[in-house]
This record gives C-alpha cells, structure tokens and sequence, in this order.
C-alpha cells in the first residue's frame, strides 16, 4: 500500500509533465490560430455590383461610334412675300447624328445633319423648284418631346414662264419634334430668302412650314 508521501510525489510529478505538455503545445496553438484566415467581419465592402451586359456595352459602343441614320418623307408649304404666291410640295429627308450619350443613346442627340431633297410648285402658277440641300440642327432637351433650332441652306432648279431659274436660299427656324426609338416626328417653321443666280438677279424673302417623319434604321 503506497505511503502518502508516495502519493504526493506521484501527483507533483504529474503536475509537472502536464505543464510542460502544455507550454509545448502553446506555441503551435498560436501559430495555428495566426494562419488560420479570419472571418468575414460586418466592417468588409460589400462586393460592387454586376456591370452592364457585353451586348449592351457592344450596343453602345457601336451607336457612340456610328450614331444613328434615318430617312422618311416632308412636306411644306412655302410663301413668297414679295410675289404673295404659296407653294407646296413633298420631298425626302435623310437625318444623321455622329454621336450619342451612352446613357440614352436614342433619347438624346444634341446634333443632327439633315439632308434634302424636294420638289414644290407654286399655286396658280407655271413655276416649280426642285431644291437640294442639308441642315444643321440643334436639339434643346432630351425625352420624348424634343425642341430644336436649325440653319438651313440648298439651291433650287426652277422653271417659270420666263425660262429655267437657279437660286441659292439660306434660312433658319424653329422646331418641335416627338421622338421614340426608332421614329421621330416633327414641325417646324423657318424664314429666309432666295438669291437668284444670275440675270436679272435680286432676292426674294420666303417663309415656310415644314412636317417631317424619320425612321431611324439604327
């Protein structure tokens, strides 16, 4: 039967070994517990949010590039001052824009070139004019319904009683237009003058109302 001094020694003994076992185990814990990756905590940057799709980002790319063509017809009526004859007629317009915003690539296009051609004749008259020319055309605000302002200039080929006739006319108005993707709809109003080319020379003040309808094919 062991003595209690034994016993003593026994569990002192013990003791030791057990704080050694742990002091050498302390610094692999340690080690472990550096290597080991931290959790996620409610501090970190939530992660950013998907970008825009390749094929928007495509599409964009392409109509920042491009811009947009379009064509589709007019009519106008147009009258002379100084002969107080009106005239009408129909025609074609081609319309392009070089840029756009990306953001609202058909909503917006603050600058648009117009080409023109068109045949009008003069009421109660043996006078008509086949004209052809471009505008400039400065749209004011964005959205479905669109303002603008534009200069005009084109030269016409004419004929009247007297023999043919050429003139260069320069002008400049106001318009409104409705515009969706793919379809812009318009009124306008612009004043100007004729510059007859030749004998027996001389100019002539015209005013004339406008309505046009573009398809945009892109």
């Amino acid at each position: 039967m062991a003595s209690p001094k034994g016993e003593m020694r026994m569990s002192k003994r013990t003791l030791a070994l057990t704080l050694a076992a742990g002091a050498s185990l302390l610094p692999a814990a340690s080690l472990a517990q550096q290597a080991a990756p931290m959790p996620p905590g409610p501090s970190q940057v939530a992660p950013m949010p998907p970008g825009p799709s390749q094929a928007m980002y495509t599409r964009y790319k392409r109509e920042v590039a491009w811009g947009s063509l379009g064509f589709g017809p007019r009519f106008a009526t147009l009258y002379n001052i100084p002969r107080g004859k009106f005239a009408m007629g129909g025609g074609v317009v081609i319309r392009m824009h070089p840029a756009s915003y990306p953001a609202k690539p058909w909503s917006y296009m603050p600058v648009e070139l117009e080409l023109e051609i068109g045949y009008d004749r003069y009421i109660g008259d043996r006078h008509y004019e086949l004209s052809y020319g471009g505008s400039g055309i400065l749209h004011l605000a964005g959205g479905k319904v669109q303002p603008y302002l534009f200069a005009s200039g084109y030269r016409s080929l004419g004929e009247m009683d007297a023999g043919r006739d050429t003139r260069w006319h320069l002008g400049g108005g106001f318009g409104v237009g409705y515009r969706t993707r793919r379809v812009f709809l318009a009124a306008q109003a612009r004043g100007g003058g004729y510059v007859r080319i030749g004998p027996p020379g001389g100019a002539e003040g015209t005013v004339d109302v406008k309505l046009v309808g573009v398809f945009y094919v892109f």
